[in-house]
């Protein structure tokens, strides 16, 4: 029998979706259905790229690779996966992170410090957000080729394949010292003390040059990332006129279009 399985976040699992306790209502699933083959999700709502590519290792780790298809659709640079050792557990910080997601675990208090910590300290490393990506990235490709793993890979974070345009203002609000002015505009910014412009300028100029190392990088992944029509999911999505919810997520119109557009690729791939 043909099987599907798909990983990735809550675009691949479906998350608000009706009816879909079971990721059996996202694109993947659809198509599988239309193809007549198996299908199982190893996706995590809200994870990041080192999640994924450890979903990717655990199922192939311990299930065969024949007669199956890979699909992954890689997520957004900013979010952090890591061990949470107290709580014994994996977790994610990302932009969308609030201490109610993690004070079960361990507690309200800590949950704040380590948001805080991490919209501090990590979610303004843009560099160092791609490069952790990539690695995840390049790495999974890489495993994926040694053992001879049917795979479509799909993203939704452009970064991931060029650099992005940095909003200045945003750059500020988010590197400032919680003791600097607010600012609504780059006129704003003007404004600040020579002392506080001089910093802020430094630092965005530093995240702003792309380090040799993450250009090789991305030349050696984008040859296995597809598009969706040469769009992500959700750009595509927007694009059709597909509605979409205030979380980000398109819904059923999207993933049925979706399903179909894939459906011929996805044939083609597991030889039905």
């Amino acid at each position: 029998m043909k099987k599907l399985v798909s990983f990735g976040d809550s675009f691949v699992f479906g998350n608000e979706l009706q009816h879909n306790d079971d990721g059996s209502c996202a694109w993947p699933a659809l198509a599988a259905h239309d193809l007549g083959c198996d299908y199982q999700t190893l996706s995590v709502a809200g994870c990041g790229n080192e999640n994924i590519a450890r979903q990717i290792y655990t199922y192939f780790s311990s299930n065969t690779a024949k007669d199956t298809l890979a699909v992954i659709n890689w997520t957004w640079c900013m979010r952090w996966d890591f061990f949470l050792q107290k709580a014994g557990c994996w977790i994610t910080l990302g932009p969308t992170c609030v201490p109610s997601k993690l004070q079960g675990l361990i507690g309200t208090q800590k949950a704040t410090d380590l948001i805080d910590f991490y919209r501090t300290n990590l979610e303004a490393s843009q560099s160092w957000n791609i490069f952790r990506s990539l690695q995840s990235i390049y790495s999974a490709q890489c495993w994926l080729k040694q053992h001879n793993i049917t795979n479509v890979q799909t993203y939704m974070d452009l970064s991931i394949i060029q650099d992005q345009d940095l909003d200045r203002v945003e750059h500020y609000m988010v590197y400032k010292d919680p003791a600097w002015p607010v600012v609504e505009t780059e006129k704003d910014l003007l404004d600040l003390p020579s002392h506080i412009r001089y910093e802020v300028d430094q630092n965005f100029r530093k995240q702003t040059q792309t380090p040799e190392y993450i250009t090789d990088l991305r030349k050696l992944i984008t040859p296995c990332l597809e598009t969706f029509q040469g769009q992500t999911f959700l750009d595509w999505s927007y694009s059709n006129g597909f509605l979409v919810t205030e979380l980000l997520h398109p819904l059923e119109q999207a993933h049925r279009a979706a399903a179909d557009l894939w459906r011929d690729r996805y044939q083609q791939l597991l030889q039905i």
